[in-house]
């Protein structure tokens, strides 16, 4: 009760291994609803989860904030390896 269903939007990302890569969390896009400054105002966290199976994000993502790091509503991977490719979810 009181969740918005803000459904579910799909950006695939092709990127060349070992060139840097931002990934922008879909829930921020200019057209949508929720606005990163205003979420964090109201104490709301962003979590990413990377998928480790079909539908499986049971683990937040532990950034090691050199490699890969999240910066406001964005992951960056600064530079991409093979292992960086899958499936990842932002969640407010």
């Amino acid at each position: 009760d009181g969740c918005t269903d803000w459904s579910v939007d799909i950006k695939k990302y092709q990127v060349l291994v070992g060139e840097p890569v931002r990934i922008k969390c879909a829930l921020f896009y200019g057209y949508i609803r929720a606005n990163y400054s205003l979420a964090q105002s109201a104490g709301l966290s962003l979590m990413w989860y990377k998928s480790s199976g079909p539908g499986d994000f049971e683990e937040p993502i532990a950034f090691d904030g050199s490699r890969m790091s999240k910066e406001e509503d964005s992951i960056w991977f600064r530079p991409t390896l093979l292992q960086d490719s899958g499936l990842y979810a932002c969640v407010i």
